[in-house]
């Protein structure tokens, strides 16, 4: 059995092209302020909106986490992943990440959720960690608490 398709998988869609749709999605949202950093091992996005900070992490892949990534989901890990399967899981995660934030702040737009319940994660914090890398870090263990 093989493992089910990821989304945007064999998309030819360009990290460019991903962006440029993003900071659309983001400007039509209300964001006015927004940057991206690129980075050995990411892409990182950053942007202020309804008084806060956010910060996404899109986590650059390797030809060795991919093919970490396939020998989980079942796949042939005969060899490691070319440097054309790398990019264009570099590619797919990007198209999946303009999906997610369309998805998020449309659904914010529409009054059916919350800000805080969809970006909370990625909130940044004063220290300039985001609220996940501090309770990843056990930085706030009423929350993490009995967590595993």
């Amino acid at each position: 059995m093989s493992a089910p398709r990821r989304y945007a998988e064999g998309t030819t869609v360009t990290v460019e092209s991903s962006r440029g749709e993003i900071s659309g999605i983001l400007a039509k949202h209300g964001v006015q302020r927004m940057g991206w950093t690129t980075e050995p091992e990411q892409d990182v996005l950053m942007f202020e909106l309804g008084g806060g900070s956010y910060r996404f992490n899109i986590i650059r892949p390797t030809a060795q986490s991919l093919w970490e990534r396939w020998k989980a989901d079942g796949r042939s890990t005969a060899y490691l992943p070319t440097d054309a399967q790398v990019q264009a899981e570099w590619r797919r995660r990007w198209r999946a990440n303009v999906l997610l934030l369309k998805a998020k702040l449309e659904f914010i737009a529409s009054g059916d959720t919350t800000l805080d319940r969809e970006l909370l994660p990625y909130r940044v914090l004063k220290n300039g960690a985001t609220i996940e890398e501090t309770m990843l870090s056990g930085g706030l263990p009423m929350l993490t608490a009995g967590a595993r």
